[in-house]
């Protein structure tokens, strides 16, 4: 190859890349037109090829030829705009929370489905060995808890008193939890399904014993009012472990690792939602839950703060998007 030549003809290129990155701001890819964006993508993959055959070439050994340093510093320049990280604005968290993590909770609500039924079904199970095997109880619940409900009191009277420390440690605790309910995915989506089995049996267990000994309306009027936020959460968090159990169990034409990835954005996208259920569900439950209010009055709040979940979750974004099509990942996408 007579590498003046391949210079001479490539040169044209360079300059035309390098009038399009003239236009280009850092993170602000969105500034160019379309076929300015293709021109961008096409000539820089030629230019990155082009740096490649001068690095090889008998230039690379002539210290005063300046032209593998203007192609080198082109190509870092505008990689460094096309890759650079976007600045953090608070409107991307605002549209997150009220269109983006909604609108991927509907485009992943079988896995939703399927987690809730999981976790009742073990629900119910716990609940009836419970109160058929009352041997069964002592299996899963702690012996405290056991013996305080045996004299006909409950457990969590006191955490009023400690509200504000067991406020940060049940917001931490439930955090932990729901996210290791997503990481199990990664085991085929066994572990999901083993944590929400487990927890379901727990939930079960302990609301037979209180059955068994007429506390349950103390019980459910403290677990209700943190928990329809709380157990959402858990059950999202295993819809999320449950997507990345799917991408590996049934990859498609796709290779496995690759359609994790993709599927890997959605769950993420699910437990990031998470967190502020958690957060708002662990001050309720060190400050409202455990407190001297009126059985039904918490009850009725309960009601309440699920129903506006739900608006949240069914109905959020989808004003702001009517007639343009959704820009997540829907199910059928990789199908």
């Amino acid at each position: 190859m007579n590498i003046d030549e391949f210079v001479r003809e490539r040169k044209a290129d360079w300059q035309k890349l390098e009038a399009v990155a003239g236009k280009l701001r850092p993170g602000a890819l969105a500034s160019l037109s379309r076929d300015e964006l293709w021109t961008l993508g096409r000539l820089y993959t030629a230019a990155v090829s082009d740096l490649s055959v001068l690095r090889s070439s008998k230039l690379a050994a002539d210290p005063e030829n300046e032209v593998i340093d203007y192609l080198n510093g082109l190509v870092t320049r505008i990689h460094g705009m096309i890759y650079r990280k976007p600045a953090f604005h608070w409107a991307s968290v605002r549209h997150f929370l009220t269109a983006g993590f909604p609108e991927t909770f509907r485009n992943t609500l079988s896995y939703t489905l399927a987690s809730v039924s999981i976790f009742l079904l073990f629900v119910g199970g716990g609940f009836f060995l419970g109160v058929s095997e009352p041997g069964f109880v002592e299996l899963l619940v702690p012996e405290h808890i056991i013996a305080k409900v045996e004299k006909g009191d409950v457990w969590f009277d006191h955490l009023h008193a400690v509200a504000p420390q067991a406020s940060s440690l049940l917001m931490t605790h439930n955090i932990s939890v729901t996210f290791l309910v997503v990481a199990a995915g990664i085991t085929f989506g066994v572990g999901t399904v083993y944590l929400l089995a487990l927890n379901g049996l727990l939930l079960g267990a302990v609301a037979a014993l209180c059955f068994n000994y007429g506390l349950s309306l103390r019980f459910w009027s403290f677990v209700l009012p943190h928990g329809s936020l709380e157990l959402s959460a858990v059950c999202i968090a295993g819809a999320a472990g449950l997507v990345l159990g799917h991408a590996l169990v049934e990859p498609g034409p796709y290779h496995r690792s690759e359609y994790l990835s993709v599927r890997g954005k959605l769950s993420g996208r699910l437990a990031l939602g998470c967190i502020p259920l958690l957060v708002i569900a662990g001050i309720i439950e060190a400050f409202f839950s455990p407190s001297s209010l009126p059985a039904w009055m918490k009850l009725v709040f309960a009601g309440i703060s699920f129903s506006a979940l739900n608006g949240w979750l069914f109905l959020g974004g989808k004003r702001a998007h009517s007639g343009q099509p959704s820009d997540e990942t829907t199910e059928g996408e990789y199908a």
